[in-house]
């Protein structure tokens, strides 16, 4: 343990919140941001973790007495802010390049505070499998929200954990959305083509678990903006997400396009012409 103070582990402490999803499968919330910890025979799977606040580690640690394996979905800080609470993680080689470097100076400030900053980072790709005992979880690739992208299938639970590329609020696209969208539509192909594998699917933003379906809202919405027949929706309003957006890269006006549960929301592709 690091830190026994229970002002900062203490989910009554509005740190964090966890929950029992299904059997030995918790949901563990950060404000906007969930993460999950998968529990095996021998072994446990923490999948992202969040910014780092707090002591991460106790509070895992208060879950589950198993070994922890810590997984990261993408390289964006709000899922990779916690990692240096331990002393290594599992992350695709393009998550890599991102994953230490924080959204701000004060949160990278507090990153390199934390107990193993310079945490090695073992790169996994499509296949990769954590056998957790009794419980194993498979790596399959599906970069677009960020090129490093990986969902977890987990073949005990039937589950599928997919970070931030398909979720209940909005995927965020940002910049390039030409580019990004023929990616989405490939990889929603990928994980229909084997949704007899899993039974929900569990997201990092914006309500768990999700219905099947959500995969192909969002593959119907991804042919609907290459055909250019996507409803753009009055604003970017929802979840959180003001109603005037400016992008993440650039600055420049975003607008929200949606087809049942899925939305998009990007840089609006002529302001980057």
């Amino acid at each position: 343990m690091y830190d026994n103070n229970p002002n900062v582990t203490e989910e009554r402490g509005y740190i964090y919140g966890k929950w029992m999803t299904f059997d030995n499968t918790w949901t563990i919330s950060f404000g906007g941001v969930y993460c999950y910890l998968v529990v095996g025979e021998e072994k446990a799977l923490l999948i992202d973790t969040a910014y780092g606040e707090g002591n991460l580690r106790q509070f895992v640690e208060g879950i589950t007495d198993k070994p922890i394996m810590v997984v990261n979905t993408h390289g964006h800080f709000d899922h990779t802010g916690g990692n240096p609470w331990w002393e290594e993680v599992y992350l695709s080689e393009e998550a890599s390049q991102d994953a230490k470097k924080a959204f701000g100076p004060e949160m990278q400030e507090a990153f390199n505070a934390k107990p193993y900053p310079d945490y090695k980072m073992n790169i996994v790709g499509d296949g990769y499998e954590f056998d957790l005992g009794g419980r194993k979880v498979e790596v399959i690739r599906i970069g677009s929200h960020h090129p490093g992208s990986i969902a977890l299938l987990d073949h005990g639970a039937r589950l599928l954990f997919t970070g931030d590329e398909l979720e209940a609020g909005q995927v965020l696209l940002f910049d390039h959305v030409r580019d990004r969208v023929p990616k989405h539509k490939a990889n929603m192909e990928k994980l229909i083509a084997r949704e007899a594998e899993f039974d929900m699917i569990c997201p990092a933003h914006n309500g768990t678990p999700l219905n099947k379906k959500y995969l192909h809202d969002y593959h119907t919405l991804d042919e609907q903006f290459l055909a250019g027949t996507a409803t753009v929706m009055p604003n970017t309003a929802g979840y959180g997400y003001p109603p005037v957006a400016r992008g993440m890269s650039g600055g420049v006006e975003q607008e929200r396009i949606q087809y049942g549960g899925a939305s998009f929301c990007y840089n609006k592709p002529e302001a980057e012409e």
